[in-house]
């Protein structure tokens, strides 16, 4: 095998196009096949370049990279050493959408100067499907970190899908082609720049797909994305315009592209989680295996009505209807910490009565999860602003019983935040309990170092239905896209007919399946479920998986069509996210469904009618009709032929 230091790119069409910027001598750095390429050089003016190419196409286009001190811009006037290499092959434990996830990659460091700055490395990941890069600057002391001259470089053809929503990254999902990404968008009658926040997926027009985010974001600002015009995006942070300070050695979150031939591919890429740490095995004995980390299904008691209920004549209710639809925990939300919503009526002690909570679920095998809010000052309860909060929150919960905390309302990613962010995670794996943020940014991979966290929000989710319906295209983008990228808290599976807005109920069991997060909250009433056709599915449905495929005829925006497999059994789902009734021909063949019966799930003639045919043999060549509503869906489940006991 050709030494990786010496390689020089001998691809036409790249050098072509970098023949204009390039006035230092080029480091190509490959993928373990050789396809995809991460490569250096500097523009006229001396400034580091980076570009991605893959299969010899460009995925992104030559642009700036750097990080911005007090003595100035890293990337400028740089001199480029030669890499050093090493490889990287393992397999991990993982949790959501597969078992194991693999990390293969060729691992660089390439050392750098820049005459105002000294000494720097550039750390590089090259995978088969993606790269990711981090800036590694040893200096010691104080400084003050002003931004970066990172950029990307769009190709003009591809077809850009994102949201602006930066605040706690519950925008919709939108698409237009790179070179049209809007500079400004009007907010309260006034005009404001435009703001990515990732995770961005980029359509591009030979059929294959890449997907921009950054990971392992700690001890940093968190990163969006400012379009500058003619397909170029900016390293911009937000919430913290003017810098922030740092002490020590800086390491900077990876810049991430994953690169997918599909968008299987793209849903089943392990870039993101690859380029994470590996949980302590002080605080995670079995890692993301750890016996107290226990996935499972929640109603959610501010879904149902609002901080009233956290009413304490609701909870063993509440409690009693989380087993009845086989849910193993409670999720008690916003309001239980103030004796404005009754959590205190009567008299009772705030934590005792938490106490006694968890005493008569855990007889009922399900456990509770309390909510709580990150600032000072709201009137549904404290914060955690300070150690000294978060430190008695976790031990009053750990002296209680809870299994868990949902933390709401961070709505930033300051450098600040990002520091809260992490010693949350560490307290509360410390007190054995997991969490769920809300009001929160976009994911980076912190599930592998922390696999306390259960799932996030940081997405634009189904607690908007109670006001409104979401956009078809949202649902048809969102695994593609945020998903893509971690865990979410959707909140999938209305029943009611008043929360099914424009679309069906099957379209929002199906969600159940496409949207699935090991921590997933239910949003309808419990006692509506108990009532439901489905209530059986609902019951039994996982929220882990060992596989999952997106089968032949999904389309970004506009068809979702996803199996996922636990043991033995898979499930199918379908999301018709247009506006207009169609037909599906599906082809199964490839589930193995010789010696196997499935039940089919679809919408009846008339919303919120469902139909459901249980224990049909599958068709001999696997092959489907489905009529689709608009905003319709389909299930199919697969399973062994069951028996069960009794007279012969």
């Amino acid at each position: 095998m050709q030494n990786p230091r010496s390689l020089r790119c001998r691809i036409p069409a790249v050098l072509l196009s970098l023949a204009v910027v390039a006035h230092a001598e080029m480091r190509d750095l490959a993928s373990p096949d050789g396809l995809v390429h991460f490569q250096l050089s500097t523009d006229g003016e001396g400034h580091l370049l980076y570009s991605v190419v893959q299969g010899g196409q460009l995925r992104l286009e030559p642009a700036r990279a750097g990080v911005i001190l007090d003595d100035g811009d890293l990337g400028a006037k740089v001199t480029v050493g030669e890499p050093r290499n090493r490889s990287i092959a393992e397999v991990f434990p993982w949790r959501g959408n597969k078992t194991l996830a693999t990390n293969i990659c060729r691992a660089y460091a390439i050392s750098m100067r820049t005459p105002t700055a000294g000494d720097w490395v550039l750390e590089t990941r090259v995978f088969n499907d993606g790269v990711g890069f981090r800036y590694v600057i040893p200096v010691m002391g104080a400084r003050r970190i002003h931004g970066e001259s990172t950029g990307w470089r769009l190709p003009k053809d591809s077809t850009v899908w994102y949201q602006t929503d930066t605040v706690n990254y519950e925008g919709v999902y939108q698409s237009c082609s790179a070179e049209k990404i809007p500079l400004e968008k009007e907010a309260q009658g006034k005009k404001q720049p435009v703001h990515l926040g990732m995770p961005v997926t980029l359509a591009y027009s030979d059929g294959t797909f890449g997907l921009i985010n950054e990971a392992a974001l700690y001890r940093y600002s968190g990163m969006t994305l400012r379009p500058q015009g003619d397909a170029k995006l900016g390293a911009a942070f937000e919430d913290d315009s003017n810098g922030w300070d740092h002490n020590g050695p800086i390491v900077s979150p990876w810049r991430v592209i994953v690169l997918a031939k599909d968008l299987n591919a793209l849903v089943n890429s392990d870039v993101i989680a690859s380029l994470c740490d590996p949980p302590d095995p002080k605080l995670f004995p079995a890692g993301i295996n750890t016996p107290w980390l226990r996935p499972g299904k929640a109603p959610c008691t501010w879904m149902v009505f609002g901080n009233d209920g956290a009413q304490w004549d609701r909870q063993k209710w509440f409690v009693d209807a989380a087993a009845a639809t086989g849910c193993e925990y409670l999720l008690v939300d916003g309001g239980w910490q103030t004796a404005k919503w009754g959590w205190l009526k009567d008299g009772g002690d705030l934590w005792g009565r938490a106490a006694e909570l968890c005493r008569y679920a855990a007889e009922r095998n399900v456990g509770i999860l309390l909510w709580h809010a990150y600032p000072d000052g709201r009137d549904d309860g404290p914060g955690l602003t300070t150690v000294e909060a978060r430190e008695k929150l976790f031990q009053n919960c750990q002296k209680a019983g809870v299994k868990g905390v949902k933390i709401d309302f961070f709505d930033s990613e300051s450098r600040a935040v990002v520091d809260a962010y992490e010693d949350l995670m560490r307290r509360a794996a410390q007190h054995q309990l997991m969490v769920n943020f809300h009001g929160a940014n976009k994911p980076t991979g912190e599930m592998r170092t922390w696999p306390n966290v259960m799932t996030r929000e940081g997405i634009r989710e189904q607690e908007y239905v109670l006001w409104g319906a979401l956009s078809l295209q949202h649902y048809g983008a969102l695994p593609f896209t945020r998903m893509a990228a971690g865990h979410g808290d959707f909140l999938p599976g209305y029943v009611q007919p008043r929360f099914l807005r424009n679309t069906t109920s099957i379209f929002q069991m199906a969600s159940v399946l496409v949207f699935s997060t090991p921590f997933l909250c239910w949003p309808d009433n419990p006692e509506a479920y108990l009532n439901s056709p489905l209530l059986q599915f609902i019951r039994t449905v996982p929220v882990t998986w060992e596989e999952t495929r997106i089968l032949p005829g999904s389309v970004i925006g506009e068809t979702v069509i996803m199996a996922r497999r636990k043991g033995a059994e898979w499930y199918v789902a379908v999301l018709n996210c247009r506006a207009e009734a169609r037909t599906l021909d599906l082809d199964l063949s490839s589930l193995g469904l010789a010696g196997k019966e499935w039940t089919l799930y679809r919408d009846g003639p008339t919303p919120p009618a469902c139909q459901i045919e249980a224990r049909s043999k599958p068709s001999a060549d696997g092959r489907l009709s489905v009529p689709l509503r608009a905003g319709g869906g389909f299930m199919a489940h697969i399973y062994p032929p069951k028996e069960y006991g009794g007279w012969k």
